[in-house]
């Protein structure tokens, strides 16, 4: 009897445990319950990366409630993928939630079509344009083109975002053989006196339609300066595709003459002219004046001069006062050019008779500029003058400014307002 009530007594106690357990784990469940319920917001929110703005009431469970922002994510973290604490908060209260920014579109662009030479690789950058993504964008061809090979070739382009969002252009890439020769250019017969050096590379270039800073071979060992006579000068260039150029100049070596002048001995006699003739105070308008009007007067009209050298004809009209239209232009050139102004030479578009005559450069614009005498005792002072202006003098002078336009700068329209005149 007395085993019986203790084991009795023993599983009685057992059992008010077990319903004490229970009923503790009903508890601290319903109480989580109950927890968990008094939350009003989601525990989490998905955007895309981009998004401008967060609506608060995306957070919120019950859209009855109202809410704001207690934390300020800034515009940066939108555009950044990743997972973000938030609070949300409602009457006065901050929930905590979290916000997940994803980035699931492609990148886009535009691609371009481009050329290129045999064996010059492009990169895959530069078949596109305008790529517009959140994030940062590989870009690389999904085959690499055949740089080697002639024509024309589809390519495509890939787009790679750091998310891993893809997209594929196509493009057109035309690739060129190089079969033109480059072209030198400048190279021209010159005369040089025996013992006196030459320049052989100047004013010569060479260009290429393909290549830059071509090299330039200049082969003068066929060249006597010591012995008058006529020798070839050879030029040649190679570009990168094998293509040839050559040109070939007649270097004439001749016997110095006894009233040859150098250009320094010219320099010489015209700085002593403009020492006489200009002052530091003078105008432009001035000095190209004094210019003029000392050649008009300096020199007389004989109707004679040796036009294959100029230097020659402009000591000659210093030193001896005579000569004819190239004598003039000659004596203008050497001063005008000493002095710092730019001119060149025109020349009258007729097979009746020869003259010449300068063009100055004032203030940026062409000018025509002649002291030579008018023929005939027909007065006119050919002083920066327009194209205009000895246009009209010649339909009454016999053509005697008659030339082609199209081989000279143009004049302004308006003529200038000259000096006192002559």
């Amino acid at each position: 009897m007395g085993s019986t009530h203790r084991e009795k007594m023993r599983r009685s106690k057992i059992k008010k445990r077990i319903i004490i357990a229970i009923l503790a784990v009903i508890v601290l469940v319903g109480a989580m319950v109950i927890l968990l319920g008094r939350s009003k917001v989601k525990d989490i929110v998905t955007i895309e990366a981009g998004t401008k703005t967060l609506d608060v009431s995306d957070f919120i469970k019950n859209q009855k409630n109202r809410g704001t922002f207690a934390t300020d994510l800034g515009s940066d973290s939108l555009n950044i993928p990743g997972i973000y604490d938030v609070g949300i908060k409602i009457g006065k209260k901050v929930y905590p939630s979290k916000v997940e920014v994803i980035d699931t579109i492609a990148p886009t662009g535009e691609t371009v079509d481009l050329e290129t030479w045999v064996n010059e690789k492009v990169e895959p950058e530069e078949f596109v344009q305008n790529v517009t993504d959140i994030t940062d964008v590989d870009i690389y061809f999904d085959a690499e083109p055949d740089f080697s090979r002639p024509g024309r070739q589809e390519i495509s382009v890939v787009l790679e975002d750091t998310s891993g969002n893809r997209a594929q252009l196509n493009a057109s890439l035309n690739i060129k053989r190089d079969t033109e020769p480059p072209e030198i250019i400048g190279v021209e017969d010159q005369t040089v006196y025996v013992d006196e050096a030459i320049s052989y590379r100047r004013d010569v270039t060479v260009v290429d339609n393909k290549d830059e800073n071509i090299a330039l071979e200049i082969d003068s060992s066929g060249v006597n300066l010591k012995k008058a006579g006529s020798y070839e000068v050879i030029y040649s260039a190679i570009d990168s595709a094998g293509n040839t150029a050559t040109e070939i100049a007649i270097i004439n070596v001749r016997e110095k003459p006894t009233d040859h002048v150098t250009e320094e001995e010219l320099n010489i006699l015209v700085d002593e002219v403009l020492a006489g003739i200009l002052r530091e105070d003078m105008t432009e308008m001035e000095q190209l004046w004094a210019i003029y009007r000392w050649i008009r007067t300096h020199i007389t009209y004989s109707g004679y001069s040796d036009k294959a050298n100029w230097t020659k004809e402009a000591a000659r009209g210093i030193q001896k006062g005579t000569g004819d239209c190239f004598t003039y232009y000659a004596t203008s050139k050497a001063l005008l050019t000493r002095a710092g102004f730019e001119s060149m030479m025109i020349l009258r578009d007729t097979d009746s008779s020869f003259h010449a005559w300068s063009l100055v450069k004032f203030e940026d614009e062409w000018y025509h500029f002649d002291p030579t005498p008018s023929r005939r005792g027909k007065y006119y002072v050919c002083f920066l003058r327009t194209d205009e202006e000895v246009l009209e003098h010649s339909e009454w002078c016999e053509d005697y400014f008659k030339f082609d336009p199209a081989q000279y700068p143009a004049t302004p329209a308006e003529p200038v307002e000259h000096p006192r005149i002559l």
